[in-house]
Formats: C-alpha cells, sequence, structure tokens
C-alpha cells in the first residue's frame, strides 16, 4: 500500500515543534502529502520571511502555530496569531510573511 502522510511518526502523539525550526533567513519546510487532490506542509519562517505572491488551484488554509504572520489575499492585509486560521480561496493571489519568527501548517485543498 502506498504511504499517503509521510515524513512524520505515525501511531505516536509528537509535538509539532519537533516538525521544522524557525531560522533566520530561511524557511524549513517539511511535507506530509502531496497528492493530486492535498497537499500538506508543516513551514517554519524566520522573521521577515515570506512566500509568495502566488495563486494556487485549490483553497489554502493555513493555521498559525507560532508567531504571527502577515497575510495578503487579494487587496486586503491582515494579521494572522498563535493559534488563528486564515483561508486563501483558490486562484486569488496571496502571501505569507512573517512578522517574527513563525511556525505554521498549510493545506491546499483542490478538485481530484
Amino acid at each position: 500500500m502506498e504511504e499517503l502522510i509521510k515524513n512524520i511518526v505515525k501511531s505516536k502523539a509528537i509535538d509539532f515543534d519537533s516538525l521544522v525550526s524557525c531560522k533566520e533567513g530561511q524557511i524549513e519546510t517539511v511535507t506530509m502529502a502531496q497528492k493530486k487532490g492535498v497537499g500538506l506542509t508543516a513551514l517554519a519562517f524566520g522573521k521577515g520571511e515570506g512566500v509568495g505572491p502566488h495563486a494556487a488551484k485549490g483553497d489554502a488554509m493555513i493555521y498559525i502555530h507560532q508567531g504571527i504572520a502577515t497575510v495578503k489575499i487579494g487587496d486586503e492585509e491582515m494579521e494572522a496569531h498563535k493559534g488563528q486560521v486564515v483561508v486563501m480561496p483558490a486562484n486569488i493571489q496571496h502571501q505569507v510573511t512573517a512578522k517574527e519568527d513563525m511556525k505554521m501548517l498549510l493545506i491546499v485543498v483542490k478538485e481530484g
């Protein structure tokens, strides 16, 4: 059987902080799933680092695990704090920038 979720210990509770680390001037990622209809990635950003602007073919949801992110969707800009979730709709340009060291979980869902 094909492994659907990878790069993470299974059948055990683990600390999200063990997946990725914030490093100055870097973005660290661990892709746990990348299939036709879904992507699941843990990311850590050093302060000031970011991704974008770009548009995805699916809805992208981020969960902020640590820190604060500046999120821009189209012309709207907001801050997302630890414990918050933001959904960035498909085909709309967006970007995410770490206002301070930041960790997040990214889930992208698209037509299969």
